[in-house]
């Protein structure tokens, strides 16, 4: 019988009495999860005061389709912030958005300025149906324009002038019976749709504003002391309807007249 072969050099020899496996951790359940990233494994610490990660969210953002519908809802837009305001209802549905009530606002903005706008537009279509409502809204027009073109003196109303005014514009109103410069004796109403022109105004003028002048003061204006001139409409004015002439009176030196000259035979 041969002795035994010695182990190779730094070999350990195994102890026979102990149990295989022994030394080794024993194996994990087969039904165990792996832990989650980041958890401590056995065996190791956590540092102090080390804390497990947090989730990230990020920030919200506002809706630009809601601000619309917010600002054309305010101007009064009528069917442009309805439409956006749904639009941005549906869009806040995405958490990451927000303006959810801008774009109900932008809504009932909406729905009552197509309400209002829908009421202006049945009251032009009876404005334009209606001959009734026509003829009163013209006639308080003309009325209106006839008014603001009227030279503003009738029959037997005095002014004053300067001498050297270049307009109608530095007109002042005087009291017939004190002092004053010039008195209306008369106005006539031209006829026509077209404008006559000017040289035929000023023949209507020599025409009609004599005859007014004899029954006025009661003398012929040829041997008066008084001269005469007229306000009448230009083309201008005449397209807008003016159409009345003016006779004025006024001393032919210059100077002040004092008290009416209706049946004064100057």
């Amino acid at each position: 019988m041969s002795a035994p072969t010695p182990p190779p050099s730094g070999a350990s020899v195994p102890d026979p009495y102990s149990t295989p496996g022994a030394d080794s951790p024993p194996a994990a359940p087969y039904d165990q999860p792996a832990p989650p990233p980041g958890a401590p494994t056995a065996g190791t610490t956590t540092p102090y005061g080390a804390q497990p990660p947090y989730a990230f969210a990020p920030p919200r953002r506002t809706d630009g389709v809601s601000i619309a519908a917010l600002v054309t809802g305010v101007l009064g837009m009528a069917l442009i912030p309805l439409g956006l305001g749904i639009a941005g209802v549906v869009r806040t549905k995405d958490p990451a958005r927000s303006g959810r009530g801008l774009a109900i606002a932008g809504i009932v903005l909406g729905a009552l300025s197509t309400i209002g706008w829908a009421l202006v537009a049945t009251l032009l279509v009876a404005v334009a149906t209606d001959d009734a409502v026509q003829d009163a809204i013209v006639d308080g027009y003309q009325q209106g324009i006839e008014q603001e073109l009227s030279f503003g003196y009738g029959q037997g109303e005095c002014f004053d002038l300067a001498v050297d005014a270049v307009d109608l514009s530095e007109i002042a109103p005087a009291d017939c019976e004190g002092s004053h410069t010039s008195e209306v004796i008369g106005t006539h109403d031209l006829e026509g749709d077209a404008f006559p022109g000017d040289e035929a105004i000023e023949e209507t003028f020599n025409e009609l504003c004599p005859r007014t002048f004899t029954v006025y003061v009661g003398s012929d204006i040829a041997s008066s002391s008084l001269t005469m001139w007229y306000v009448a409409p230009n083309e201008a004015t005449w397209a807008l309807g003016d159409r009345e002439l003016v006779c004025v009176v006024e001393k032919g030196d210059g100077s002040q007249l004092t008290g009416s000259v209706t049946a004064s035979r100057m």
